[in-house]
């Protein structure tokens, strides 16, 4: 995941990008992370959102572009493809 990717919280709706979540070593495996809502506070309840601009709805597709990988919803998937 990029820092500039768009992630709401399921619990309390906040809404940000993956770099102003709360990141932390998983106390239960060394080699994972686990990343929190910075509102309430919620251990990997955050979802990845569609990068279309002004767009909140949960990323369900995804695909790699010239520019890089996108993920979007299923609203804006047929406009992002790349032609």
């Amino acid at each position: 995941m990029k820092e500039t990717d768009k992630v709401i919280c399921q619990d309390c709706s906040w809404k940000g990008t993956f770099k102003d979540l709360l990141v932390a070593q998983n106390p239960f495996d060394e080699t994972e992370s686990i990343q929190g809502c910075p509102n309430c506070k919620a251990i990997n309840m955050t979802r990845l959102v569609c990068d279309e601009h002004g767009c909140w709805l949960e990323a369900g597709c995804g695909f790699n572009t010239e520019d890089g990988y996108r993920n979007t919803c299923h609203k804006h998937y047929d406009n992002a493809l790349p032609r």
